[in-house]
């Protein structure tokens, strides 16, 4: 029992003369769980709609849903449609409410169509109610037509009771001098005049749907959105752990030290390590590419040289931030540390979560993170064919993060050989 305490007593001691430690465990998971708190505490998407022609009946329901909707001409739409300014286009053609949706998204898909579907249930029920009230004013007009047929018919009697009458005092005479003649009687509108339902004003607005997609189709799932993502993710988060973790053993064996102590420059051994490291995270970024793509049955609309060279570029940033990172680090839990708080936040920021409904200052920080970037070519290249030259502001922001990385590294092994 003594060895046991003895034990726990020397690893609590080691954390007292290890501060960082400490701060890394209270940090990083209050950073985390803040950032899922702010990430999951949004209100629900509303989804942007743009019509083209159409009729104000319809218009003016859809600016009442859950929804922003704007009319635009048909060419401005398609180019915002493609450039995932707005979700979906919405045309009346002959009855049919056509809706093409951007489509990649299903999340921001079933949105759209539970809009267009409710917005449809009140267009139909407006449209009954102006039927209704139209038939209740025709009805009204015959109501009001039957009470003078009444009228005028007891007039009749009264007058055909008083001819009567007159002609038994006469003893006799023709019916036709008398005053009731069809010269004498006014005209009386007829009821199917008055209710005639071919000529009440009602047309079906909308007697069907029809959604088409610019991208994906309506098969694709939930998953096949964020597969992409996913592959960029546990791409990163893999190069990153094995630089770090074999620098951090390079060090402990030794082996760091007789290299410093060379005539090799500094960015002669990060570049060495880049090139090393480099090949092999390629070869492990292809072969999980090609298990996703194949076995798993992730989509892929493009190029798959394209999306090889994206990978191959995020796993390039995640090794120059893991040799980055490793010289911030004494032993592998700092590295684990460290991965808490420099790819964390990276991950939740990139893209797997919708940032539309998060604060502007979060948007503005997914930006500075070259995952976001990363999983951004990803999804245009294998959701929506995107070609190299779509994507080379991407990858010039990635290759961007590269050479900065590598630069910060090659300042830290020198600083390191020159102490």
């Amino acid at each position: 029992m003594r060895s046991a305490l003895a034990l726990t007593l020397r690893i609590l001691q080691q954390f007292r003369h290890d501060p960082r430690t400490v701060v890394m465990f209270v940090v990083a998971p209050f950073l985390v769980l803040w950032l899922f708190s702010v990430l999951l505490g949004g209100g629900t998407y509303e989804p942007h709609l743009a019509g083209v022609n159409l009729p104000s009946e319809i218009s003016s329901v859809l600016q009442e849903q859950d929804a922003t909707f704007e009319a635009l001409d048909a060419a401005t739409a398609a180019e915002r449609l493609n450039n995932r300014e707005i979700d979906a286009i919405l045309t009346l053609e002959s009855g049919v409410l056509k809706v093409e949706v951007e489509g990649t998204d299903t999340s921001r898909t079933g949105s759209v169509i539970n809009v267009v579907n409710t917005s449809i249930k009140e267009v139909a029920a407006n449209q009954r109610e102006e039927l209704s009230e139209e038939l209740k004013s025709r009805l009204e007009e015959v109501g009001a037509n039957m009470l003078q047929m009444a009228d005028a018919l007891e007039q009749m009697n009264t007058t055909l009771a008083q001819m009567q009458a007159g002609l038994a005092a006469q003893g006799g005479g023709s019916a036709a001098s008398g005053p009731l003649s069809s010269q004498s009687n006014p005209p009386l509108a007829s009821s199917q005049d008055v209710l005639n339902i071919d000529e009440l004003d009602f047309e079906v607005l909308v007697s069907d749907v029809e959604i088409s997609y610019l991208h994906g189709s309506e098969n694709w799932n939930f998953f096949d959105f964020f597969g992409p993502i996913f592959i960029g993710i546990f791409v990163f988060i893999f190069v990153f752990i094995t630089s770090g973790m074999s620098l951090i053993t390079e060090r402990t064996g030794g082996t760091m030290e007789r290299l410093l102590v060379t005539p090799i420059k500094s960015w002669q051994l990060v570049l060495g390590f880049c090139l090393g490291f480099g090949l092999v995270s390629i070869i492990q970024a292809s072969i999980v590419l090609w298990a996703c793509i194949t076995l798993v049955g992730f989509p892929n609309e493009g190029s798959l040289l394209v999306v090889i060279c994206v990978t191959a570029s995020l796993a390039l940033v995640s090794l120059t931030l893991g040799l980055l990172v490793s010289g911030l680090a004494r032993t592998p839990l700092q590295v684990i540390q460290l991965m808490l708080i420099f790819v964390i936040p990276q991950v939740l920021l990139c893209g797997i979560f919708d940032l539309t409904l998060a604060p502007q200052w979060m948007q503005v920080l997914s930006m500075c993170f070259p995952i976001t970037y990363g999983a951004e070519a990803l999804q245009a290249v294998m959701l929506r064919s995107a070609s190299l030259g779509d994507i080379a502001p991407q990858l010039c922001i990635l290759w961007a993060f590269i050479a900065a990385f590598f630069t910060l590294a090659t300042l830290s092994f020198k600083r390191r050989k020159t102490s």
